[in-house]
């Protein structure tokens, strides 16, 4: 951890990695690993209301009542679970897309580094390459109707290839 790091991370993380390295350094070693003034390094600590055991030689959250003690173990939340809360309303879409419309995983060779694209022209029925376009606008507008074909052409040869040429 370097200083920038230390000084940007929120107090629960920044805990979490301090208490890591007190297993190995005392206090005032790690203030200076880190290039900061002890006192800087505590007060930056005691932020999010932790304070340092010296018998245990870690940090631990401070509890000004047995109620909120219970309260603060009953919602002792990780960065993860704060991330789901925040982005609750975007994740619930992304899920009712997913069950409503499935997803489509494109195949790696599509955008490999070494892949090659050659211009093609073929001739296509129009209404059926309409309804493809709508389809691709509908279901995957973030994607590009080229790379749509090109999944559709690998599904094409994995689903229509005899049984014993399959890959197993």
């Amino acid at each position: 951890m370097d200083k920038e790091t230390f000084f940007s991370m929120p107090p629960t993380k920044r805990v979490q990695e301090v208490n890591k390295l007190l297993q190995e350094h005392d206090q005032k070693k790690l203030s200076k690993l880190l290039g900061i003034p002890s006192s800087t390094f505590s007060k930056y600590m005691r932020e999010g209301d932790y304070l340092y055991h010296k018998a245990d030689k870690r940090y631990y959250p401070f509890v000004r009542s047995e109620k909120e003690r219970i309260s603060n173990s009953d919602t002792d939340y990780s960065d993860e679970t704060t991330f789901i809360k925040n982005n609750v309303d975007a994740l619930k879409k992304v899920i009712q897309h997913f069950e409503e419309h499935g997803l489509l995983l494109l195949d790696k060779r599509i955008h490999s580094k070494e892949a090659k694209f050659v211009n093609k022209s073929i001739r296509m029925n129009s209404d059926i390459y309409e309804d493809f376009s709508g389809f691709c606008e509908e279901y995957y507008p973030h994607l590009k109707t080229q790379d749509v074909i090109a999944q559709t052409l690998i599904d094409a040869m994995n689903k229509y290839k005899p049984e014993s040429k399959r890959e197993q």
